[in-house]
C-alpha cells in the first residue's frame, strides 16, 4: 500500500511505497521490555480485527515448553502470536499465515539478570530473604545454589534466560560451537531483534519494517519494577552477571552489532524520525497521564493514573499484554477458532466499542503485572 507521510520539518506530503505487515510472531523474553512491546502488537491487532493465537488458560502458553501446534485450534491460520512461549519455528509456521514477520527483544545480561532475580523474587526460593543484597550473594557462588536447589519456580531462567526462551536447551550452555550455530540460525529466522537499552530506536526500526504509522508504536511502559525489588550493582557485579550468563552474553553482543547495522541502513532520516517519535511520546504522556509522581503500585510493578476524560486511546495505552489477553477472552470475543469475532459489527470502530464496553465489566477479575 502507499502511505502518505507528512514531512515533520517542511510540512510537505511525501509518498512512500511500502506494504503494511499485519502478520507477526513476537517472541517474548523475560524482563526485557517485552510486555510493553507485546501490548503494542496487541493494540494494533485488537484495533484492526486481526486473529490471535491465544492461550486456552491464563495469559501464557508456557515458559518451559516449546511452542506446539496443539496450542492452537487445528487447521487454522492466524495473524499474530505474542504471548509467552518458548520459540519453535517449525511449529509456529504451521499455525501462522504466510509472510509472517518474526520479532524478539534482548537485554544486556548485566542488568537483565538482576531484574529477573528481583522481579520474580528468586531470593525467596534460595532462602535469602533476609540478606541485604541476595543477588550479589547468589553471584558469589551461583553454581552452588543451582546444585543445592534443584527445583523451584523460574530455575530454568536463572542462567541464560533469553537463549532458553528462544528454544536453546540448558544442556548445551557450555558448548560454544552449538551456541554460535544456534545464534547464526536465529539471525536468519528473525526479521528484527530489538534491544531494550535502545527501546525507542528499536521501535523506529520496527515501524519501518512493518510499514506502520508513528501512532501505532506509541506506548506507555509496562511492568516497571518497584524499587524494593531492585538490588544495587557495581561494575564488578555486572561483569559477574555477564560471565554467569555467558551464552546470553554472546547472543546479546551478536545482535547488538546487527542492530546498529540496521540503524545505519535506515538512512539519514533515522535521527529525525527518532526525535519526532520521542516528541510524540512526551505529548502522549502529557495528554494521558496525571504525572510521574502519581504512579501507583500494583503487585510488583508501577502503573499510572489516567487524566480524567483522556479517552479510549489513552486507556488502551495502559492495557498490559495480560489485560489484552484477558479482555479478549472475558468479553467472549473469540470464536472457537481463536480469532476475534465481529459480533454483529461490520467495521473496526463498532467492534472496538463493543469490546471496550463489555471488557470493563470484567476489570475486577483481571490481574495486572
Amino acid at each position: 500500500m502507499k502511505h502518505l507521510l507528512k514531512d515533520p520539518i517542511e510540512g510537505r506530503d511525501t509518498i512512500k511505497q511500502c506494504k503494511t505487515s499485519t502478520r507477526i510472531v513476537f517472541l517474548k523474553t523475560h524482563k526485557t521490555g517485552s510486555s510493553t512491546v507485546a501490548s503494542i502488537f496487541q493494540r494494533f491487532g485488537f484495533s484492526h480485527n486481526l486473529s490471535f493465537v491465544i492461550p486456552r488458560h491464563g495469559h501464557m502458553f508456557s515458559i518451559t515448553e516449546l511452542f506446539n501446534r496443539s496450542f492452537a485450534e487445528p487447521n487454522q491460520k492466524y495473524d499474530m502470536l505474542v504471548n509467552h512461549v518458548r520459540y519453535n519455528r517449525k511449529e509456529m509456521d504451521t499455525v501462522m499465515k504466510p509472510d509472517t514477520k518474526y520479532i524478539t527483544i534482548l537485554r544486556d545480561p548485566a542488568t537483565q539478570a538482576e531484574s529477573m532475580f528481583g522481579y520474580f523474587k528468586i531470593y525467596k526460593y534460595l532462602n535469602m530473604s533476609t540478606n541485604s543484597n541476595p543477588f550479589a550473594r547468589f553471584l558469589h557462588r551461583p553454581q552452588h545454589y543451582m546444585n543445592e536447589y534443584k527445583s523451584f519456580k523460574m530455575r530454568e531462567h536463572l542462567q541464560n534466560p533469553t537463549l532458553y526462551d528462544l528454544g536453546f536447551e540448558t544442556s548445551k550452555y557450555l558448548n560454544l560451537t552449538q551456541i554460535q550455530y544456534f545464534i547464526e540460525n536465529l539471525s536468519h529466522e528473525f526479521d528484527l531483534v530489538l534491544l531494550q537499552e535502545y527501546f525507542n530506536e528499536s521501535l523506529i526500526l520496527l515501524k519501518k519494517l512493518l510499514c506502520w504509522d508513528m501512532d501505532d508504536i506509541v506506548y506507555i511502559s509496562k511492568g516497571v519494577r518497584i524499587n524494593k525489588l531492585r538490588f544495587s550493582q557495581s561494575d564488578r557485579l555486572k561483569k559477574k552477571a555477564r560471565d554467569w550468563n555467558s551464552a546470553d552474553t554472546i547472543l546479546y553482543d551478536y545482535f547488538n552489532k546487527t542492530f546498529w547495522k540496521k540503524v545505519s541502513e535506515y538512512g539519514s532520516d533515522f535521527e529525525k524520525d527518532l526525535n519526532l517519535f520521542e516528541r510524540k511520546l512526551n505529548e502522549t504522556f502529557y495528554n494521558c497521564i496525571i504525572s510521574d509522581e502519581k504512579r501507583k503500585v500494583f503487585h510488583r510493578s508501577y502503573t499510572y493514573a489516567l487524566k480524567s476524560g483522556s479517552g479510549i486511546k489513552c486507556e488502551m495505552l495502559l492495557w498490559t499484554d495480560i489485560m489484552f489477553t484477558g479482555k479478549i477472552k472475558n468479553a467472549s470475543m473469540i470464536d472457537h477458532r481463536g480469532s476475534l469475532m465481529s459480533a454483529g459489527c461490520d467495521n473496526t470502530i463498532c467492534l472496538l466499542v463493543k469490546v471496550v464496553n463489555t471488557a470493563f465489566t470484567y476489570l475486577g477479575s483481571l490481574s495486572i503485572r
